[in-house]
């Protein structure tokens, strides 16, 4: 797990990429491709005295790290454990010789306690030729979950391999690798997915469960074949998290009770839609945590199956979820079919992609079940519209739909760090052209902190806009309106955009300007 020197040697500076290390034997090159191999970061060698280097370290590491240096007959071994109080990258030093390794950088992440893949024997056999490898890749997984990143990005370009992750919705650079081990963490990521290693032209994809901590995750890998080299991506599901109810969605106290006695309906279609990441998943899993019971028939048909309606530790009875196979032929219109031969109360269909589901849904709707389901649209009225370039005849919407809930995610300012500023009267009116903005109003922008990772977010929270059906709004179905009659139907009767939701955040301090802007269009 540790950090092992092979020569004495101790870390100065750290500055974007580059980090400078003082070594008493530089021209040890193996020494520097470890050191990039479990850093991620690019070596800069300075020559110093081996007296000099360890008086640094017993001066400047923590009494704890003290105890982690062992006397080798080649060196030091150094495990690199110390804390940063400033900014990566202002390449300052601290005792003369060591500065301090940020906390969010590729080092810090060493210093997890737990093997990701302690289960499974993905470290065990091996070898010294191979253990850089699994080191690497042992790194790059373990500092996305310390820095709760959805997302993993590894992306070979001409002369590098850039690490990205996805935190709170947006991609951020935390490691510049070498070139030359693109390929040798391709093939070990393949090997832990099941995938073949010998195919590099064709896309691929795997899953490995791991546990860490007391946390089982679930790895969902794919690659692509790019011009310089294969593309890796790795989302990162956390298998054994409480699944939420809708009181912890962020919901307004009133769109929420509205929401629950759509759900409470027993029979009909309830759609939500958004983009991928707009956390329509969540949102259905919710749904589904309220109304799994003992005395419901629950099947869901999901690809993936993202996390478990029921535990494993549970006696719970109610709920069946069915993983889709596209390629032997269990598609969600198949196993849509199938369910309905199930005595089903409740169903819950991952994704509506094609005219078939989208009939079979509705067949399932008007012969008694309640139905949930997902659709990629950028509001509640257009989604009327996508039913209808599916091919769903209007006078099937309209009888069958009960709601569609359009959402989003915005991030949500750092409470440690949010700075508060005011904006000219006629600026706000502009923004809040409902709202009574007479006197000063202080609304928040983001700084920056050690917590958040500089980013001024943490976390992120959903806006929501609810579509109820009702006798006008399927009169406009009925007859064909375009979306844009029917959002100013559903306006007029109260529903509000998802930018009036965002903008409800703003005025709480919750969210800025910026960012319900960047989320929504108007």
């Amino acid at each position: 797990k540790d950090v092992a020197l092979k020569r004495t040697c101790i870390a100065i500076s750290v500055e974007k990429n580059l980090l400078t290390v003082a070594m008493s034997d530089p021209l040890l090159f193996t020494l520097v491709q470890d050191l990039e191999f479990q850093t991620g970061y690019r070596i800069k060698q300075v020559v110093s005295t081996r007296q000099e280097i360890i008086d640094s370290i017993h001066a400047s590491y923590p009494d704890k790290a003290l105890a982690r240096l062992s006397q080798t007959g080649s060196g030091i071994a150094v495990q690199v454990t110390a804390r940063s109080t400033g900014q990566p990258g202002d390449g300052s030093t601290q005792g003369g010789m060591l500065a301090p390794i940020p906390e969010q950088s590729g080092l810090a992440a060493r210093r997890l306690e737990d093997d990701v893949f302690e289960q499974g024997g993905a470290l065990k056999g091996a070898t010294p030729e191979t253990a850089p490898i699994i080191d690497l890749v042992d790194l790059v997984i373990k500092s996305a979950l310390k820095s709760r990143a959805s997302d993993i990005h590894i992306e070979p370009t001409e002369t590098n391999v850039i690490v990205r992750h996805r935190l709170d919705g947006l991609l951020k650079e935390v490691m510049d690798l070498p070139k030359w081990v693109h390929e040798g963490f391709v093939a070990r990521m393949k090997i832990m997915g099941g995938m073949d290693i010998a195919e590099k032209r064709l896309p691929q994809d795997g899953q490995i469960n791991v546990k860490v901590r007391d946390k089982t995750m679930d790895l969902r890998i794919s690659t692509l074949p790019g011009k310089y080299g294969e593309k890796v991506v790795v989302r990162l599901l956390d298998k054994s998290a409480t699944l939420l109810n809708l009181g912890h969605l962020g919901m307004d106290p009133k769109l929420q009770s509205e929401f629950e006695m759509l759900v409470d309906k027993p029979q009909g279609i309830i759609l939500i839609t958004g983009p991928t990441g707009s956390g329509k998943s969540t949102t259905l899993y919710a749904v589904l945590n309220r109304l799994k019971s003992p005395f419901k028939n629950i099947i869901t048909l999901e690809d993936p199956i993202e996390y478990d309606l029921i535990s494993e530790d549970s006696h719970e009875s109610g709920a069946t979820q069915v993983q889709m196979h596209p390629k032997i032929g269990l598609t969600f219109a198949a196993g849509l079919r199938a369910s309905l031969r199930q005595d089903p109360d409740i169903i819950m269909v991952g994704e509506i992609r094609d005219q078939e589901t989208a009939e079979v849904a509705i067949k399932a709707a008007m012969t008694g079940h309640l139905v949930l389901s997902s659709l990629h649209t950028n509001s509640a009225p257009e989604t009327i519209g996508r039913l209808r370039d599916i091919g769903i005849e209007s006078y099937l919407t309209a009888s069958t739909v009960l709601g569609i809930m359009a959402q989003r995610l915005v991030r949500v300012l750092c409470k440690s760090c949010k700075s508060p500023y005011e904006l000219p009267e006629r600026a706000l009116k502009s923004i809040f052209p409902d709202r009574a903005v007479n006197a000063k109003v202080s609304l928040y922008r983001p700084k920056g902190c050690a917590p958040c990772q500089g980013s001024g977010y943490w976390g992120r929270r959903g806006i929501y806009e609810l579509l109820i059906m009702n006798e006008a709004i399927r009169e406009l179905i009925h007859r064909n309106a375009p979306s844009a009659e029917i959002r100013t139907a559903a306006q007029a009767q109260g529903m509000k955009t998802l930018r009036e939701s965002g903008l409800d955040l703003v005025f709480k301090g919750i969210t800025t300007v910026d960012e319900v802007f960047r989320n929504t269009v108007e």
